[in-house]
């Protein structure tokens, strides 16, 4: 039994690019490894539907004071 590590190349910041708009959950429907692969953990073998990935709202800035402005 061999093991080994690797990225998905279709994996950008957490959101699959192969399936458009989805969390990259590798071996999920849609996936290039979907029925090729078996995974350590059993659940990661099962049929999965792709979840929505939801967008991170922007950092907000905070509110700066309004410069105070001299009489002269």
């Amino acid at each position: 039994m061999s093991s080994g590590a690797w990225s998905c190349p279709h994996d950008l910041d957490g959101v699959c690019q192969r399936v458009q708009g989805a969390v990259c959950e590798p071996g999920m429907r849609g996936c290039v490894l979907e029925g090729k692969v078996r995974f350590a953990r059993e659940e990661m073998n099962l049929p999965r539907k792709p979840v929505k990935a939801v967008k991170p709202e922007p950092a907000k800035k905070p509110v700066q004071p309004p410069k105070r402005r001299l009489p002269f």
